[in-house]
């Protein structure tokens, strides 16, 4: 793979989680420094976890609403 199959690659991962290039301003002299914080299979795991328990609070909340039975 060239290194610019794997940077495209790389930026089509990244874009999943809402991460993409940020534009280089050709006007500018500073450099800037952006820090990236990546998260472990044990942090995303957890991350799906409480995203799923939020998920079944709305759904149980909005039944609860319409009067339904839980």
């Amino acid at each position: 793979m060239s290194i610019a199959e794997h940077v495209h690659s790389l930026q089509q991962h990244l874009a999943q989680y809402g991460l993409y290039p940020v534009p280089a301003d050709a006007d500018r002299e500073e450099s800037e420094i952006f820090k990236i914080c990546f998260l472990n299979k044990y942090e995303m795991q957890r991350w799906s976890e409480l995203r799923a328990q939020e998920e079944r609070q709305d759904r149980l909340s909005q039944k609860s609403a319409r009067g339904e039975c839980l």
